[in-house]
């Protein structure tokens, strides 16, 4: 179902004295951490030259020499900027709030000044926001071009709503990518069907991954007193449950904590990245520390 209205003002957001300040800060961290964690880290063809007394001989093209007549060595040169693609989650369940904003309202933000910190880092950026399909998508570019771009699909609420369908959306994004590229997936990551974290292992085993849970604060707990009607879908046309919150306000915290450890351990297993945060944080506090850490640990 699309969201009739959205709580986003995306654009004016980057003239924001104060947040402007906190973006700042964050590109800084984030360049940094892409030194640490991707840049120099992967080679690309430049060419071919001529061989030297004292170059390694493994470089050395036969082929290309074949053809020249003169011995030659492949020459390579390192990666200077990072591809980043998000991915981010629209479907029913991100269309949920006990909060200030919508699951998605928040994501949202989260993606438009993360992304915007990393094209002021020098980066490009690209995105891809999914349902059971791909509903908008930008590959990556560099330049505020794409965040104006990500800005518009992001505030229109036709783009918002629909069942979720992860496994499929992961292998369509797979064909999208032809470049080395880090892919943030921005999700509740509910819901999820049978056989999903085979699609994690095997976007960690080709990209650099990083996972970000963006959760509203009842999804991982209940009131502890008081009557509660359940519904089983998001447009209430599903089976109403009438429950003493009480009795499962306890089993509620503990199976939501089991999911979310869930999540978080097949992201580390696959050894990527993760982050969870609640729509009742500061975001930029989260991110900034996030990328901090994830920075120190790679450089040892």
């Amino acid at each position: 179902m699309p969201v009739k209205q959205l709580d986003l003002d995306l654009v004016p957001q980057l003239r924001k004295v104060d947040i402007a300040a906190k973006r700042r800060v964050l590109s800084r961290v984030l360049e940094g951490s892409w030194t640490a964690l991707l840049k120099g880290r992967g080679m690309e063809f430049a060419g071919f030259r001529q061989y030297t007394y004292g170059d390694d001989a493994s470089r050395i093209d036969w082929n290309a020499t074949l053809r020249a007549k003169e011995v030659l060595v492949r020459e390579f040169e390192e990666y200077k900027t990072v591809n980043v693609f998000f991915l981010l989650d629209v479907s029913d369940s991100m269309l949920f709030s006990s909060a200030a904003k919508l699951k998605c309202e928040y994501a949202a933000e989260v993606l438009f000044n993360l992304a915007t910190a990393i094209v002021d880092a020098g980066d490009s950026v690209g995105y891809a926001m999914f349902s059971d399909r791909i509903v908008a998508k930008q590959f990556p570019g560099l330049g505020r071009e794409v965040i104006y771009r990500m800005a518009q699909d992001l505030s229109d609420g036709k783009n918002y709503g629909g069942k979720s369908d992860f496994k499929q959306v992961m292998a369509l994004v797979n064909g999208l990518l032809h470049q080395r590229s880090l892919i943030v997936i921005i999700s509740d990551f509910i819901g999820l069907p049978d056989g999903w974290e085979r699609y994690v292992r095997m976007f960690s085993m080709q990209y650099d991954l990083i996972g970000i849970m963006i959760r509203d604060p009842r999804d991982a707990e209940l009131p502890d007193k008081g009557i509660q009607v359940l519904v089983a879908s998001p447009d209430g046309s599903g089976e109403k449950l009438l429950i003493d919150l009480k009795q499962y306000a306890a089993l509620y915290r503990e199976e939501a904590g089991r999911e979310e450890r869930y999540v978080q351990s097949t992201f580390e297993k696959a050894k990527a990245g993760f982050l969870r945060i609640s729509t009742a944080e500061e975001p930029f506090d989260a991110l900034t520390g996030y990328f901090r850490k994830r920075s120190k640990i790679v450089r040892g």
